[in-house]
């Protein structure tokens, strides 16, 4: 599904900027058809490691491999190569100050990965490639990040498009992977199958760490996607999988560097204290997540379903993350938990330390009740908290309080 990418503008950017850019991202999210859209435009040499005659003159010579590459040259699955293209390249840009020499698009964190650990920080920029956000999908635009720190109260006088708990039951199964997006639902869950097998093949794993037991690596994996929007504890992990605790950290280690899961670092008032809170983890796609949880639509749009909670608050943080990419305020992610068990799902810092709190309620009626821990927060940090939202699968918003709204989900997005 070729759809416009709004990360293109921040690519264009920081490719006048800085000497070299990575674009980073799980497999299937879009790399490849991005860098052909920005190769055609700009008239670049496009190159990509899954072509083995490719791959394998970059790893026998990568020295003269990286020198013969024309300037603004973009290598796809540029990971393949490892460390000693890594090297080459670093020699190359540390030799040369030019803006925009290389584009490498590939489907690990290759700042964490163990395999790339001399890697180019600080010589380029990375940006983040996540499957289609809700915006991309429908093509516009979203700005809700910036609204909420620029003018928060303007929400409350906005109405969105309605959607019924079926509606976002149906975006929750669907997920943002292009290729899935149009797909009808028998379809999908054969490709969310497909995509998972590939993913945990030796194939694909000896790229970015050693895992001896593939089906014992995919086993903890589908137990981590199963618990999807909870703090990240190896210990309770170790204990279902039957795995020792460290075996469980590296595999949880290998689903981040493979970009399966991310994390929401916990936020206090304290950064001694934030260092010793749990980080809450997230599966990249939710399609992804009800394909292992083996739930639908229909099982979703029921109102008695006790899943749709931990999946609704996972596809609002990773529609919120997916808007960092090319939001004009500079927003950063966390989690909130304080010693008496208050939480708040998402807490939005921007700039000047400045708050956003967002919490997710899969119910179409949100009470002031349902804002408690917003308030709570609210009221400890005072005119550092900007504005608390409460986003519900009701139709409009609603005013809950001094700087707290409820606001229907499509606002996110509209």
């Amino acid at each position: 599904m070729d759809k416009p990418r709004w990360a293109i503008e921040s690519l264009n950017e920081h490719l006048g900027a800085l000497r070299g850019i990575v674009v980073s991202g799980p497999r299937q999210s879009g790399k490849t058809t991005l860098l052909k859209q920005l190769c055609r435009a700009d008239n670049r040499r496009l190159v990509s490691f899954d072509d083995p005659t490719e791959l394998g003159i970059a790893i026998s010579d990568p020295t003269g491999y990286v020198s013969a590459l024309p300037h603004g040259s973009a290598i796809d699955e540029f990971q393949r190569a490892g460390n000693p293209f890594l090297l080459a390249m670093k020699a190359k840009l540390d030799q040369n100050s030019d803006r925009g020499q290389v584009l490498l698009a590939g489907s690990t964190s290759f700042l964490t990965s163990k395999r790339l650990a001399d890697s180019l920080a600080g010589r380029v920029g990375i940006v983040e490639l996540w499957p289609l956000s809700l915006g991309e999908i429908e093509g516009h635009k979203e700005t809700f990040l910036d609204s909420v720190f620029r003018d928060p109260e303007s929400l409350r006088d906005f109405m969105p498009a309605v959607l019924t708990r079926g509606d976002a039951a149906e975006l929750i199964v669907r997920g943002g992977f292009p290729e899935v997006v149009t797909l009808p639902g028998k379809s999908r869950r054969l490709w969310f199958r497909s995509y998972l097998s590939t993913i945990t093949t030796k194939d694909v794993i000896e790229q970015v760490g050693e895992v001896r037991k593939i089906a014992e690596f995919r086993r903890l994996l589908e137990l981590v996607i199963a618990r999807t929007a909870e703090e990240a504890r190896s210990s309770a992990l170790s204990d279902d999988s039957g795995l020792h605790i460290t075996t469980v950290n590296n595999y949880l280690q290998l689903a981040n560097d493979l970009l399966l899961t991310h994390e929401l670092p916990a936020w206090t008032t304290s950064a001694t204290t934030r260092a010793k809170r749990h980080p809450k983890r997230y599966v990249v796609d939710t399609g992804l997540a009800a394909s292992v949880l083996g739930v639908d639509q229909q099982m979703l749009s029921d109102i008695r379903s006790n899943q749709i909670g931990t999946l609704l608050e996972t596809f609002v943080v990773n529609e919120l993350a997916k808007q960092r990419g090319w939001s004009q305020t500079d927003v950063r992610l966390h989690h909130y938990r304080d010693r008496d068990g208050s939480e708040v799902d998402v807490v939005l810092v921007g700039p000047g330390q400045r708050i956003v709190g967002v919490e997710v309620k899969a119910s179409t009626t949100v009470t002031t009740a349902d804002a408690k821990h917003l308030i709570k927060l609210r009221d400890k940090l005072g005119e550092q908290f900007i504005h608390g939202y409460v986003v519900h699968l009701g139709d409009r918003p609603r005013a809950l309080g001094p700087r707290i709204t409820a606001i229907p989900l499509a606002m996110l997005w509209t």
